[in-house]
């Protein structure tokens, strides 16, 4: 699945530097709300809704398992009080969103601000995109049918969407592909959570 992690641009090889996206909004909150505040958006099987208190038990049950977050470059918490942490981060600045099954939740998507440095951006207003889909719930279509709903919506607001995924997570590469972004770029970057340097790839999908 795309990617979940902070993140940091860095040159194919090279060690990390410049600061590119992080998902958990930062002091401030630079990107302050998706403009779902109150609403509900539907797919054929879906519904979508942003993150809310009431949810964070269920969602700490689906991101118990490493298999289900590490392909998002992050692990478990290893304790509640560190849950608690990650999800109020996740859901102050509005941009984290509940997938519903059923009005079961099978899962989350989250927005941040995203720098792109090529000149064709320049001008443009970019927000990067990612999802944890719980294990009970993959190889069903879900994945597909959540971003092609959730990027249209968005590109109704903003004028890029960004999702980044690892180079070698080729399931999450076909969905982003199916979903119509194109591929942008790799780079590299170390992943605190995982110990690990990985190859992402970026996609983009534009108006």
């Amino acid at each position: 699945m795309p990617i979940s992690q902070s993140r940091r641009r860095a040159v194919v090889g090279s060690p990390v530097n410049t600061l590119r996206w992080n998902p958990i909004p930062q002091k401030g909150c630079i990107l302050h709300m998706i403009g779902l505040e109150n609403k509900t958006l539907t797919s054929q099987r879906l519904e979508y809704r942003l993150l809310v208190q009431a949810d964070k038990e269920s969602l700490a049950g689906l991101l118990r398992s490493p298999s289900v977050t590490k392909p998002a470059g992050f692990l478990p918490a290893d304790s509640e009080e560190g849950f608690d942490q990650f999800f109020s981060e996740l859901t102050r600045c509005h941009t984290a969103v509940a997938i519903l099954h059923h009005d079961q939740l099978i899962g989350y998507f989250h927005v941040n601000q995203y720098n792109l440095s090529q000149e064709a951006y320049a001008h443009k207003s970019c927000v990067g995109v990612g999802f944890v889909i719980g294990k009970d719930y993959q190889k069903q279509g879900f994945g597909t049918e959540m971003l092609r709903r959730m990027t249209q919506y968005l590109l109704s607001v903003f004028d890029v969407c960004v999702a980044d995924c690892f180079k070698e997570n080729v399931p999450s590469r076909k969905t982003i592909e199916r979903c119509g972004y194109a591929y942008l770029e790799d780079y590299t970057m170390f992943f605190d959570a995982l110990g690990q340097e990985k190859t992402c790839s970026s996609y983009v999908r534009q108006r």
